[in-house]
C-alpha cells in the first residue's frame, strides 16, 4: 500500500470539501492560493495579489482585521490552532462569512511555514441569525455567548493589565499584563507568584506582603478597592500603577479581578508640576514677585502666596475681595490704576505700571504691576492675569540716587562757580604780570635785565599753566588738554628751566647742573609750555627733596629720522629717594611717598599725576629709578618734528617787535584799570585807534555812535556784563551789528564760559593772561582786507 496520497487524490479531496487552500512561506513572505480560493471569492487568478498584506487590506472586513491578527499571534506564541470566522469581500456579492483555518510548522522552535483552508460559511451564519428559527434557550445561549465574547474582548485587548487571582496565585491574564511585566509569554507570567511583581517595601514604608493582604481584605469586604501601588517588572524596574480590585465569581468560586493602570506618565507629570510650582514659589519669594488672576465674570481673585506677602496679608486659597484690594491702593494712584486697567481691557493690550499700596499697618509700599487681558471665544474680556513685583527698595534707592545726583549737580555748579570766580580773580593779575613783562622786553633792556625779565616771563608762563591745570582739573581728568604746535629751541627751554629754579637750589646749597650736548641746540615744533611744565615739575621736586649734593638735568638726541627727532630727557638727584613699595603710588593724585613727606616738604601731590598724564597724552611714559637715601632719577622720551625756522629772537625770549595793525579801530570794553593800561600800550605799538568802555552799557552806546572794526569784550563787568552787551548789539537793527566781530576777553578757564560766549553771538575768545602775539593774531584774523 502507498504511504502518501498522489496530487490527483488531494485535488479530488479539496474539491469535495468545497474549500480553498493557501500556503504561506515565512522566509520569503510568499503565499500560494489554490484556484478554488479564487473561485469562492469570485476572482480570477492574478486579478488580486496574493499574500498576507493583500488578504487583510483588500479582502478582510475592517472590523475583522484584528481578529485575524490576534489568531495568528496566538498560533505563533502559544501554538493555538488558527481558526477564525471573518467576513471577506467577494467580487460580486459583497462581504460574506468564511471560516479560515491553518496550522504552522516549526523548525528549531521558529515558525517556518503555515498552511490552511478557506470555506464559505455565510449561509450557515445567516440561518443561525434568522429570528424565530431558534427557541428561547438557544437565544439565551447566543446572548450569553455574545456577552462572553464582549467580556473576552475587553479582557484580552484592554491596554490595562487584567489578571484573575485566587488563593493559589494568578489564574489568568491578558496580553497587556504580559507586556507590562515584560514576561516572555503568558505561560511564564502564570507560573510566577504575584508577590514576585512587588518590591519589598511600598513608598509608605510598609512591607508589600503585609499591605497586599490588607488591600485584598478591603476589596472583599467592600466589594471594591482602588489604590496606588509600586510594582516591579521582570527586569527589576519599578513603576507606579493604579490598582482596582473587584471580587467576581468564576465557576461559583470568588476570585479577584485585578486591573493595573500604569500611571508612570501621570506621576512624572505630577512631579513636574510639583517641581515647577515649588520653583515658581521659590523664585517669586527670592525676587519678591507674585502672580494673580482676576475673574471679571465671577469677581473672584486668585493670588500666589508671595502676592499675599507683598500686600502684608496672610496667604489664602484665593485672593482677597476686589473691594479690599481696591482699598489698599494709594488714593493718589487710584486714577492711574483704573486708567491702565481700562486701557488693557479696551485695547486688549498688556499693562505695565508702578503704583503705591497701603499695607494693613499703614506702611506705603511701591509695587510694579503687569496685567494682560484674557478673552473668551466670543472675544469678550473675561479675565485679567499678571504679576506684581515689590520694588519698594528699588524705588527708595532711586530716590536716594536722585537726591544724591541733585546734590552732586549742585556741588558741581558750586564748584564751577567757584572755579570761574577764582579763575577770574587769579588770572586777571597774571595777565598784568605777563603783559607788562612783554612790554619791558620790548623796551631794549640791559643784558642783565634781559636775563631777569626772561626768567620772570618763563616763570610767569609756567605758573599760569599750573594755575590753569588746578582751576580746570576736570579738563585734565577728561583728557581735554590741548597741545600747541609752535617752534621752540630745546636748549633755550632747558636753560630757562634751570635759570628759573637755580635761585632755590642756591638757597639750599646744592648744585643744579645742565648736562646736554651741542646737538640739543635744535629748534623743533611742539608745545614748549607743556614740556616746560613737565621738566619744571620734575626739577622742582628734585630740588625740594635734595638736602645735599646735586640735581642734574640732561637731554640727548636718541634718534633722528625723516624730519623728526627723538629726545631723551632725564632729571636725576641725590635726595632722599623713594621706597620700592611706593614707586607705583607716587603718580596717583594727591599722593606722596610717605605721610611725613607732606608735613616736611609740602606740596599737593598733583605734580607727578599731571606730569604722567601729559606724557601719556603725547604717547610717552615716565619712568623712575630710585633707592632710599641715594636719590632718584625720572626719565622719558618725546618725539618732535624738526623746525625749518631758526628762531634766533625766540632763543633769548624777546619777541619780534614788528607788529602793525594800522588803519583798524577797536572798542576795548574792560573794567580793570591795569588791563586797560596794558591794552593801551599794545594798541599804541601796533598803530591801532581805539576807544574805551568800562562796562557793557557804555559799550552798547559807543557801538551805535561809532563804526568799529572789532570789539574786545570783557565778560565780567558791573552795570552790564559782556554776555548781555553782546546780545543787545546783535539785536540792533542793521547788518553791520550782525557782522561786527566781537572777541571775548575771559579770565575763566571753564569750557562752559566759552560755550556761552559763542551762544550769545561772540565770534571768538582769548583767555587772560595772553601773550602779545596771541592777541595780535586774534585781531589780525578779523582785519578788513
Amino acid at each position: 500500500m502507498q504511504s502518501k496520497f498522489s496530487p490527483e487524490s488531494l485535488d479530488m479531496v479539496i474539491a469535495g470539501i468545497n474549500a480553498g487552500i493557501w500556503d504561506w512561506v515565512f522566509a520569503t513572505d510568499k503565499q500560494v492560493w489554490s484556484d478554488r480560493f479564487f473561485d469562492l471569492l469570485g476572482y480570477q487568478p492574478g486579478e488580486i495579489p496574493t499574500g498576507y498584506e493583500a488578504f487583510t487590506e483588500i479582502l478582510v472586513h475592517p472590523d475583522d482585521k484584528q481578529i485575524v491578527a490576534d489568531a495568528i499571534r496566538e498560533q505563533f506564541e502559544n501554538n493555538v490552532p488558527y481558526l477564525v470566522h471573518v467576513r471577506l469581500r467577494t467580487k460580486h456579492n459583497g462581504y460574506r462569512y468564511f471560516e479560515c483555518r491553518g496550522t504552522v510548522r516549526f523548525e528549531n522552535g521558529k515558525p517556518e511555514r503555515m498552511v490552511g483552508s478557506v470555506s464559505d460559511i455565510h449561509d450557515d451564519v445567516m440561518q443561525r441569525e434568522q429570528p424565530g428559527r431558534l427557541d428561547g434557550v438557544l437565544q439565551d445561549l447566543t446572548q450569553r455567548k455574545i456577552v462572553e465574547e464582549k467580556l473576552s474582548v475587553i479582557f484580552q485587548y484592554s491596554t490595562d493589565a487584567h489578571l484573575l487571582l485566587d488563593e493559589t496565585g494568578i489564574m489568568d491574564c491578558n496580553e497587556a499584563a504580559v507586556k507590562m511585566l515584560r514576561c516572555k509569554n503568558k505561560s511564564e507570567l502564570l507560573s510566577i507568584h504575584p508577590a514576585r511583581f512587588s518590591p519589598k517595601f511600598q513608598p509608605d514604608g510598609r512591607r508589600s506582603s503585609e499591605k497586599s493582604v490588607e488591600m485584598d481584605r478591603l476589596a472583599y469586604e467592600n466589594g471594591y478597592n482602588r489604590f496606588e501601588w509600586i510594582h516591579k517588572r521582570m527586569d527589576g524596574e519599578e513603576f507606579p500603577v493604579e490598582v482596582t480590585l473587584n471580587p467576581v465569581l468564576i465557576s461559583n468560586k470568588k476570585v479577584l479581578l485585578v486591573v493595573w493602570h500604569d500611571i508612570t506618565h501621570r506621576k512624572r507629570a505630577e512631579e513636574l508640576i510639583r517641581r515647577n510650582e515649588a520653583m515658581l514659589a521659590e523664585s517669586q519669594q527670592l525676587t519678591h514677585s507674585g502672580s494673580w488672576e482676576a475673574d471679571l465674570v465671577t469677581g473672584q481673585n486668585y493670588w500666589s502666596d508671595e502676592a499675599f506677602r507683598i500686600f502684608g496679608l496672610e496667604p489664602g486659597s484665593t485672593g482677597p475681595e476686589t473691594e479690599l484690594f481696591s482699598n489698599m491702593i494709594h488714593p493718589e494712584d487710584m486714577p492711574l490704576y483704573k486708567s491702565h486697567i481700562r486701557d488693557a481691557i479696551n485695547h486688549l493690550a498688556p499693562a505695565s505700571f508702578d503704583l503705591r499700596i497701603v499695607l494693613p499697618n499703614g506702611q506705603v509700599k511701591f509695587i510694579h504691576a503687569i496685567g494682560k487681558p484674557f478673552t473668551d471665544a466670543a472675544g469678550r474680556v473675561t479675565k485679567l492675569y499678571g504679576a506684581i513685583m515689590d520694588i519698594d527698595e528699588q524705588k527708595k534707592t532711586e530716590q536716594e540716587l536722585i537726591k544724591a545726583k541733585e546734590q552732586a549737580e549742585m556741588a558741581g555748579i558750586a564748584k564751577s562757580q567757584f572755579l570761574s570766580t577764582m579763575s577770574h580773580e587769579i588770572r586777571t593779575p597774571m595777565n598784568a604780570v605777563i603783559g607788562f613783562t612783554h612790554l619791558l622786553l620790548q623796551q631794549n633792556p640791559k643784558p642783565e635785565q634781559m636775563e631777569y625779565l626772561n626768567i620772570l616771563k618763563f616763570s610767569a608762563e609756567n605758573l599760569l599753566v599750573l594755575i590753569n591745570d588746578i582751576l580746570d582739573f576736570s579738563k585734565i581728568e577728561a583728557g581735554k588738554i590741548e597741545f600747541e604746535e609752535v617752534d621752540f629751541n630745546v636748549l633755550s627751554l632747558l636753560e630757562n628751566i634751570r635759570s628759573g629754579i637755580l635761585q632755590k637750589a642756591n638757597e639750599k646749597g646744592i648744585m643744579l647742573k645742565l648736562k646736554v650736548g651741542n646737538d640739543v641746540n635744535i629748534t623743533v615744533v611742539g608745545d614748549p609750555t607743556r614740556l616746560g611744565q613737565i621738566l619744571t615739575n620734575l626739577v622742582s621736586n628734585a630740588v625740594k627733596f635734595t638736602e645735599s649734593g646735586k640735581v642734574t638735568i640732561s637731554a640727548a638726541i636718541a634718534e633722528r629720522h625723516d624730519g623728526r627727532v627723538a629726545i631723551d630727557f632725564r632729571v636725576e638727584d641725590t635726595g632722599i629717594g623713594i621706597p620700592p613699595e611706593k614707586l607705583e603710588n607716587i603718580f596717583d593724585s594727591f599722593t606722596q611717598a610717605t605721610s611725613d613727606t607732606t608735613r616736611k616738604y609740602g606740596g599737593s601731590g598733583l605734580g607727578l599725576t599731571i606730569t604722567k598724564r601729559l606724557l601719556e597724552l603725547q604717547s610717552s611714559r615716565i619712568h623712575v629709578e630710585s633707592e632710599p637715601g641715594s636719590g632718584s632719577a625720572f626719565y622719558f622720551s618725546l618725539s618732535f618734528p624738526i623746525s625749518k625756522k631758526h628762531l634766533t629772537e625766540q632763543s633769548n625770549g624777546a619777541p619780534a617787535n614788528h607788529f602793525n595793525l594800522n588803519g583798524m579801530k577797536l572798542l576795548i570794553v574792560e573794567d580793570n584799570n591795569i588791563n586797560v593800561l596794558l591794552m593801551k600800550n599794545f594798541m599804541r605799538q601796533w598803530d591801532v585807534k581805539y576807544d574805551l568802555a568800562e562796562n557793557g552799557l557804555v559799550a552798547l552806546e559807543k557801538v551805535q555812535a561809532n563804526d568799529y572794526d572789532l570789539v574786545l569784550m570783557d565778560l565780567q563787568m558791573p552795570e552790564m556784563d559782556g554776555y548781555e552787551a553782546t546780545r543787545h548789539i546783535r539785536q540792533l537793527p542793521g547788518e553791520k551789528y550782525q557782522r561786527l566781530p566781537i572777541i571775548a576777553l575771559t579770565a575763566s578757564a571753564m569750557m562752559d564760559i566759552k560755550d556761552i560766549a559763542f551762544t550769545v553771538g561772540m565770534n571768538d575768545y582769548i583767555s587772560k593772561p595772553f601773550s602779545p602775539a596771541e592777541l595780535y593774531a586774534k585781531i589780525a584774523a578779523y582785519r578788513k582786507k
